[in-house]
């Protein structure tokens, strides 16, 4: 597949299940390797079950059976089958593997290719990616690896993190501010940014702290309170303007973050009191 890198990919994918799916036992023969991005999965090899939970791998070694299981949540993970001649990876096969932090970036790069691969160089990219990830498993299984260049990489990488995750909030909340006239689901909004619904949840609430719609709430009544100290605007008007068909809803959901009804609340001119 890749002849300029010495590592030959048989199949690379990304993939969502559901919680009761399962790929009975079968074998390779070469390496395979399954990593758990979400939820969770079970890969049973070699005699021991491996419950892999976010940010974990495993590898199982040419022609030993193996079968998939997934767990108490929807899991996403992806899968390598591949020969690399050059890397000896013993020392990681048949073991539960975490993610070393300083790797975060090059699995977040992968999925992203494996769900839009580019249409040149995607082939390339995501065998050299997936050749990072295998070196940098082997580099952290390496004796002598310290705690203090553990911490210095998690610390960096956090930072990395931090800053796309507040990137695809800001999209997100650009995109709500825009369609606060209109009933939104989560999958709609989680497509705009090209994320699973578990994926932009888990992003949305690192970077704010809220969750998705908690957040669409807020806007949706900081919205209805600007509106509400306009004359001309009914307060049924103002309801469906922020994207609420019951007008009963609107009301009560309203008065439990605002403290007061809207129609007092536009009385008031703004002012709040219990």
């Amino acid at each position: 597949m890749s002849p300029e890198l010495p590592i030959s990919i048989t199949t690379l994918f990304y993939r969502e299940a559901e919680r009761a799916w399962q790929v009975g036992p079968h074998t390779h023969p070469v390496h395979q390797w399954f990593f758990c991005l979400h939820g969770r999965l079970t890969v049973s090899a070699g005699g021991a079950d491996f419950a892999l939970t976010p940010e974990h791998s495993v590898i199982i070694p040419p022609n030993v059976e193996r079968q998939l299981h997934g767990g108490t949540r929807s899991p996403g993970y992806v899968v390598a089958i591949f020969a690399c001649p050059v890397l000896n990876l013993d020392s990681l096969c048949l073991r539960a593997l975490p993610m070393p932090s300083e790797l975060r970036t090059d699995v977040q790069a992968l999925v992203a290719e494996l769900r839009a691969p580019g249409a040149i160089a995607g082939p390339l990219l995501q065998a050299t990616l997936l050749l990072r990830l295998l070196i940098g498993h082997l580099r952290a299984a390496t004796p002598g690896r310290t705690a203090d260049s553990e911490r210095t990489a998690k610390s960096t990488l956090s930072g990395m993190n931090s800053a796309r995750h507040e990137d695809i909030a800001a999209s997100v909340e650009r995109f709500l501010c825009a369609q606060l006239h209109r009933t939104l689901t989560r999958a709609e909004v989680a497509a705009v940014v090209r994320l699973s619904e578990p994926q932009l949840a888990r992003v949305f609430r690192a970077a704010t702290g809220r969750t998705v719609m908690e957040r669409l709430t807020e806007l949706r009544l900081a919205r209805a309170k600007e509106l509400l100290l306009e004359p001309d605007a009914s307060v049924s008007h103002v309801a469906g303007a922020v994207g609420f068909a019951s007008f009963s809803h609107f009301a009560r959901l309203f008065r439990r973050h605002v403290g007061v009804p809207p129609s007092d609340y536009r009385r008031g001119r703004g002012t709040v009191w219990e």
